[in-house]
């Protein structure tokens, strides 16, 4: 699905850190090149019929006509997602090696592992754009400084991240989940993917590393997320019950097995402004995933 982004007038990109409470990883490609670096935590993307597992200090970029979309995260996940319009790139990849940054698709999934000295002044850069999103000619000459540094950035890494092709049933059957906005039931999700339902499980939890009922319960964390946000709302049960969820138990053993905490804790937390997502960049070794 082609997704029209919504970048501020005069700006030739964006910088944000992603929260799963703001944002809803859906299947989806761009006209912009996408950079994305972990902070914290693991994630799964899906690119095509390819899957990248990510850790903290993971870089991984994303061109225009790339399909991809988050199908697996950890209750502390968080990453930096930068967007370049086109005008931008064209001006900073005139030379070298650069220009391949203006391909629509090279045609495999650049991604590696960056040192954690290299991913704090990534930080710094992304984070000055953010703070100066007043000053668009700030924000235009740091994002074109930010696409150089990291592209070189990425150039002297040496750590790749091994790419898993997938079977295109289980690819569909991921992307299927993440568009939707309500649940699918195992039968409705074999017959769409063309396997038996006992075969397009197995093979979705050996290639993706998730059971198809945990990405389902994910799905529905992150429309709770979405949901209660500040708890103004609606409370904890309303908002559960709204995210598919078929009783407050069920949400409740899933809320703290994926978020590490308690829904009650995480209550008191957003009550008293005290509950952050991004969590400061630590490295984690390459070998926990």
């Amino acid at each position: 699905m082609k997704e029209n982004l919504e970048i501020p007038p005069g700006a030739e990109g964006f910088a944000v850190v992603f929260e799963l409470s703001r944002y809803h990883p859906r299947t989806h490609h761009h006209d912009e090149l996408e950079m994305n670096l972990v902070l914290t935590g693991k994630g799964n993307y899906l690119v095509g019929n390819r899957r990248a597992p990510l850790i903290a200090g993971s870089m991984i970029w994303l061109f225009p006509r790339q399909e991809h979309v988050l199908i697996d995260w950890s209750h502390d996940f968080s990453m930096w997602v930068i967007v370049f319009r086109s005008s931008l790139v064209a001006r900073h990849t005139s030379y070298g090696v650069r220009q391949l940054l203006r391909s629509p698709d090279p045609g495999d999934i650049l991604c590696r592992q960056i040192r954690p000295r290299r991913v704090d002044v990534l930080d710094h850069i992304f984070q000055s754009a953010v703070e100066a999103k007043q000053d668009l000619e700030f924000v235009n000459t740091t994002l074109g400084y930010g696409l150089v540094e990291s592209w070189r950035t990425y150039l002297f890494s040496g750590e790749g991240i091994p790419r898993v092709d997938v079977h295109p049933a289980v690819a569909k059957a991921a992307r299927a989940i993440a568009n939707a906005t309500s649940s699918f039931s195992l039968n409705r999700l074999a017959r769409e993917a063309g396997l038996s339902a006992a075969r397009l499980s197995r093979l979705f939890k050996q290639q993706t590393g998730i059971s198809l009922t945990g990405f389902q319960q994910q799905r529905r964390l992150e429309r709770f997320l979405r949901l209660y946000r500040t708890g103004a709302r609606y409370s904890l049960t309303e908002a559960a019950l709204m995210a598919g969820f078929g009783s407050y138990a069920q949400f409740h053993r899933v809320f703290r097995r994926l978020m590490d905490q308690s829904p009650a804790r995480y209550k008191r937390l957003i009550g008293a402004g005290l509950f952050e997502e991004r969590r400061p960049f630590r490295q984690q070794p390459f070998t926990d995933y």
